[in-house]
C-alpha cells in the first residue's frame, strides 16, 4: 500500500507528465543497453569487435561534452533571464544583492571544487571499473541470469547502509532482500531440477557490489557540505572529467608498456569502430546524462521501481534479440520475483509522527 500510495500521489502531481515520460524513456534505455551489449558480444562469439577499453573512454568523453553543452546552455539561459529581470527592475531599489553578484568568499568556488574533486575520485574509479566489468560479464553470462542476479545490489545497498553508514533499514526492506536472494537462487535451478551456477555470476555479483558502492558514495558527495555551492551540472562535469582522465591514464600506461600507437594506428582504430559499438556508446552517453534529469522529475523511489521493471523486461524481450538466455518458467518466475523484491524495497519508510 505504501508504494502504491506514493506512486499514486506522484501521478497526480503537477510534474506527472514529464515524470512519466522521463521514467519510460529511462526504462527504454536501460533495457536496450543490455540487449545491445549482449548482441554485440554474440556477434563476436564472446568477444567485442571494438574493445571496451576504447568504448568506455569514448563514452566518458561523450558525457563530458554533452554535460558542457548542457551547462553552457543553462548558464546562458540563466543570464538571459536575469538580464530581463534586471531591465524590468532597473528603477526599483533592490532589497538584497543577488547571490551571483556578491563578492566571493575566501577561496572562491575553486576551493569547494577541489574538495569535491577529492571526494569524487573514488566514485569515478568505481564507475570506470564497473563499466569495464559489465562488458566482460555480459560477454560470458546468460542475459536472464545477469538480469536476475544483478538485483542483489539491493542486498549490498542494505549492508552498506547498515554497516558503513550506520543507518537503520526498515523491516519490509529486509523482506525484499530475502525475496531477491530467493529469486536469484531460483534462477540457478535448471530445467531438470539441477543447480546450474555459471562461474561468470561472480562477475555479476562484483558488478552489483561496485554499483551499490558507487551509488551510495556518489550520493554522499552530492549531499556533502563541500558540494553545497555546486549544482548538478557542475558535479557531472567534475565526475566525467575524472572518469575520462582515469581511463586515459590507464590507456597511457598500457601504451607505454606495449608500445604507443602511431597517429595512423589511432585513425584506423577509430575508423574500425562497428555500428553496434556506436549504438552502445550513444545509449550509454544518453543514459549517463539522463539519470540526473530523471531524478529531477521523478524521485528515487520511482527510479528504483523502474530498475526492477528493467530486469523483468530484459528477461521477457531477450529471446527475441539474443540466443544466450533462458525463457522458461524458472527464468521468468525468478525475474518477476526479484522485480517484486525491488518494488517492495522501494516502498517509502513511514513518516515519523510528531
Amino acid at each position: 500500500r505504501g508504494l502504491l500510495a506514493h506512486m499514486w500521489r506522484g501521478l497526480w502531481s503537477p510534474n506527472s507528465a514529464p515524470g512519466a515520460l522521463a521514467l519510460m524513456t529511462y526504462l527504454f534505455m536501460l533495457v536496450n543497453l543490455d540487449l545491445l551489449i549482449k548482441h554485440e558480444a554474440e556477434i563476436g562469439h564472446g568477444h567485442y569487435a571494438t574493445s571496451p577499453l576504447l568504448m568506455v573512454p569514448l563514452v566518458e568523453f561523450g558525457k563530458l561534452v554533452a554535460s558542457l553543452i548542457l551547462y553552457g546552455g543553462s548558464r546562458g539561459l540563466a543570464y538571459l533571464t536575469s538580464s530581463k529581470h534586471s531591465a524590468g527592475a532597473e528603477e526599483s531599489v533592490p532589497e538584497e544583492q543577488p547571490e551571483d553578484s556578491r563578492p566571493p568568499s575566501a577561496g572562491g568556488p575553486w576551493q569547494g571544487l577541489m574538495e569535491v574533486a577529492v571526494l569524487m575520485l573514488p566514485v569515478a574509479t568505481l564507475y570506470d571499473a564497473n563499466n569495464l566489468l559489465n562488458f566482460v560479464v555480459l560477454a560470458h553470462v546468460r542475459l536472464d541470469a545477469y538480469a536476475v542476479w544483478r538485483n542483489l545490489s539491493i542486498l549490498f545497498n542494505a549492508v552498506i547502509w547498515v554497516w558503513a553508514l550506520q543507518r537503520r533499514i526498515e523491516f519490509h526492506r529486509w523482506i525484499a532482500v530475502g525475496a531477491c536472494l530467493a529469486g536469484s537462487v531460483f534462477n540457478s535451478v535448471g530445467a531438470d531440477g539441477s543447480i546450474v551456477i555459471d562461474a561468470a555470476l561472480s562477475g555479476v555479483l562484483l558488478s552489483a557490489l561496485i554499483s551499490s558502492m558507487a551509488a551510495v558514495f556518489n550520493e554522499r558527495v552530492i549531499k556533502s557540505k563541500e558540494a553545497v555551492s555546486l549544482n548538478i551540472d557542475q558535479v557531472n562535469l567534475l565526475l566525467y572529467s575524472q572518469t575520462l582522465t582515469l581511463m586515459l591514464v590507464g590507456l597511457l600506461i598500457y601504451g607505454l608498456m606495449q608500445g604507443l600507437p602511431s597517429l595512423s594506428d589511432i585513425y584506423h582504430i577509430l575508423a574500425g569502430i562497428t555500428p553496434g559499438a556506436w549504438k552502445i556508446m550513444g545509449m550509454q552517453v544518453a543514459m549517463g546524462i539522463s539519470v540526473s534529469r530523471v531524478l529531477k522529475y521523478a524521485d528515487a523511489v520511482a527510479k528504483t521501481v523502474v530498475g526492477s521493471l528493467r530486469d523483468v523486461a530484459v528477461v521477457v524481450v531477450a529471446p527475441f534479440v539474443v540466443t544466450a538466455t533462458r525463457y522458461d518458467t524458472i527464468a521468468v518466475g525468478s525475474a518477476f520475483l526479484v522485480g517484486l523484491a525491488g518494488m517492495i524495497y522501494a516502498v517509502p519508510a513511514p513518516e515519523a509522527k510528531g
